[in-house]
């Protein structure tokens, strides 16, 4: 159901309700995830990688299978790969900006950062010989999904398994609450981030469709900037925390779901085939944003502004590209 009327003013209020939904619901998410995350003795980063992640990437999810019922691959597609690129390069490039700089543990290079590289490879080569796809070039089958569904349980059982060895989790500052109510405080507001997201997309998306927008640029662009919401809200709110880990983690963990949670529900569901090259050159565009964000983090724990601006420059890039290079 969408949440919208033919009411621009009507429509107007609806996505300044949204927008207010969703700031205060990523707000309560990352104090409850971080008090979680220390009453369990779970380190944040693993929480960002995977609870807040997840959680944030229920708008894509939700409305990726409801496109995926229907047969919509050039939607999921679009919403997966414009998601992902927006993460990085929109949403980190502007908690940079605001935040000055987030630190981040060598083990984020390493594990999280050269699976996320491996996966957008291999999803890339995957979808251009359509590997399991009878009868098309481009595309993913039932069989990709398993596999994209097996990485997943395969890597956030690495996680856990991790975490158990990992000190590094006390923080003074961290707030303190019962687990019961930081439980509940995190259910509460992956409702209201949810919830929140889908009324600024409803709205934002059946403002594009009254302009007469193409469907594949709305889902790279508005539909993708729209369900990453989320993940902008939370990645803020924990710059702002000073809770990196939960702020980068939540980024690069949401690209990784992105890809092996949600494409492998969706190629499970229903065959995704795209509309071939256009779809694999933004493939290219997500996987070059990642080696970039790779190539910042090798030489130092630091991520800072000015990379931020670079982030900020190539996703404006992007835009134009969606818009003028078809």
């Amino acid at each position: 159901m969408a949440f919208t009327t033919e009411y621009f003013l009507i429509n107007i209020i609806l996505f300044v309700i949204g927008v207010t939904i969703l700031v205060k619901g990523s707000d309560w998410f990352v104090d409850a995830a971080a008090a979680l995350a220390r009453s369990f003795g779970v380190p944040e980063l693993v929480i960002g990688l995977t609870l807040v992640s997840i959680g944030t990437s229920l708008p894509e999810l939700a409305s990726s299978l409801c496109a995926a019922f229907y047969g919509e691959s050039n939607f999921i597609i679009g919403n997966i790969v414009g998601s992902n690129t927006a993460n990085i390069a929109l949403i980190l490039g502007a908690g940079l900006v605001l935040g000055g700089a987030i630190g981040f543990k060598r083990q984020v290079v390493w594990r999280d950062m050269m699976f996320l590289l491996a996966l957008g490879i291999g999803l890339m080569v995957w979808y251009w010989f359509g590997i399991d796809i009878s009868g098309s070039r481009f595309g993913f089958g039932r069989i990709s999904g398993i596999v994209l569904l097996v990485l997943c349980g395969i890597y956030s059982y690495i996680l856990c398994c991790k975490s158990n060895g990992d000190d590094s989790t006390e923080d003074d500052d961290a707030p303190v609450m019962p687990r019961s109510k930081a439980s509940g405080l995190i259910v509460l507001a992956l409702i209201m981030i949810t919830s929140g997201a889908k009324l600024m997309v409803d709205t934002v998306v059946w403002s594009a469709a009254k302009m007469g927008v193409d469907p594949l640029m709305i889902s790279l662009t508005v539909v993708a900037i729209g369900t990453s919401l989320p993940e902008l809200a939370v990645t803020i709110s924990g710059v702002l925390k000073k809770r990196d880990d939960i702020a980068l983690g939540n980024i690069i963990g949401s690209c990784i779901y992105n890809i092996v949670l949600i494409i492998g529900c969706c190629s499970v569901v229903s065959p995704l085939t795209g509309d071939g090259k256009n779809s694999f050159t933004a493939m290219i565009i997500m996987n070059a944003v990642a080696l970039l964000l790779l190539l910042f983090m090798l030489p130092g724990k630091k991520l800072y502004r000015w990379q931020g601006f670079v982030f900020l420059a190539v996703y404006a890039a992007f835009i134009a590209w969606t818009f003028c290079g078809k």
